[in-house]
């Protein structure tokens, strides 16, 4: 049985009261949900095929809606390999009414064009992305695609394929701690770009990897490291979280003269040591000497260090 929906928005019918409660979010975003919790999809354990759509509020195209009881949907079985369906708000201006559906999909896990995407018609906002498998009587996987927006601009989403739907010129998203732009390229199409990285103003070079362009986005990971080096004077530093593509630099430096000891140098071990002893992606393996150039076996020391990459 369906869920009663509260609607505002079809024909300009928000009051004073609901106007106030709507404009700091249908302002800044297509489509979002109030919380966390709100319009969650999750799967019903025990029944075929079948997803819970928890109570809450939700926008899109400026009409509100806000359910109370949860409401469930069965899917339509496959007969063999996977499909992916669509669970989504529908909101049809035609009849200015709100409903939950489900929204047949294919093999991949994508939006299917048998979503409806008109504003003002009839459009489906897309809340979660469900994995319908042949012989299966839970959907085993379900992808969130709820988004959430709040003072300040910027909207939060937990998948990346939210980039799919919400992908309008300017549009700012937050997934997973990382910041997307969607802006004009130098070829102008549009593109999606990183911008949680830092920017160097100039590039020449790296230790592994081709080096990106001048102001490109770039990752720096520092620290410090307490340890003793081998037999040989040598140590290896590995890096909280790999780099995705490539290490520009990485330094190393005396951490604690007092320790240490002062005129103590670290610097990279060299090809002898393998890749890693000019550094990669994963870690970095150098030597300690002595004010004098001699290697330190077995020395105690700490490391400060700062390294680049992308």
């Amino acid at each position: 049985m369906a869920v009663t929906f509260i609607t505002t928005g079809y024909g300009n019918t928000y009051s004073t009261e609901g106007w106030a409660t709507a404009h700091p979010t249908i302002g800044l975003a297509t489509y979002g949900v109030r919380s966390p919790g709100d319009w969650k999809v999750t799967a019903v354990p025990g029944q075929d095929r079948t997803v819970s759509i928890a109570v809450g509020r939700g926008f899109g195209g400026a009409v509100t809606d806000k359910t109370f009881e949860n409401e469930t949907l069965q899917l339509d079985p496959v007969e063999s390999g996977v499909r992916w369906d669509i669970i989504a708000c529908r909101r049809n201006w035609i009849t200015a009414t709100s409903s939950f559906s489900k929204v047949n999909g294919g093999p991949n896990m994508v939006l299917t064009l048998g979503r409806q995407s008109v504003i003002g018609n009839i459009d489906e906002q897309p809340l979660a992305l469900v994995r319908v498998a042949a012989g299966e009587q839970v959907p085993s996987e379900i992808i969130d695609l709820r988004t959430w927006s709040g003072d300040g601009g910027g909207i939060v989403a937990a998948h990346e394929l939210v980039k799919s739907f919400l992908n309008k010129t300017g549009t700012r998203l937050n997934i997973n701690g990382v910041d997307w732009v969607r802006r004009v390229g130098a070829d102008g199409d549009l593109e999606w770009v990183d911008v949680s990285k830092a920017t160097l103003h100039g590039i020449a070079g790296a230790l592994m990897g081709a080096a990106p362009g001048n102001g490109s986005g770039v990752l720096i990971q520092a620290g410090t490291i307490v340890q003793s080096t081998d037999a040989a004077g040598f140590g290896r530093l590995t890096f909280p979280a790999p780099f995705p593509n490539g290490l520009l630099t990485v330094i190393g430096f005396n951490g604690d003269a007092t320790a240490n000891g002062t005129g103590v140098t670290f610097e990279s071990a060299g090809s002898a040591m393998g890749a890693s002893g000019n550094g990669t992606k994963v870690d970095w393996v150098y030597a300690v000497a002595s004010p004098t150039g001699s290697r330190l076996a077995g020395k105690n020391h700490r490391m400060n260090w700062v390294a680049i990459g992308w």
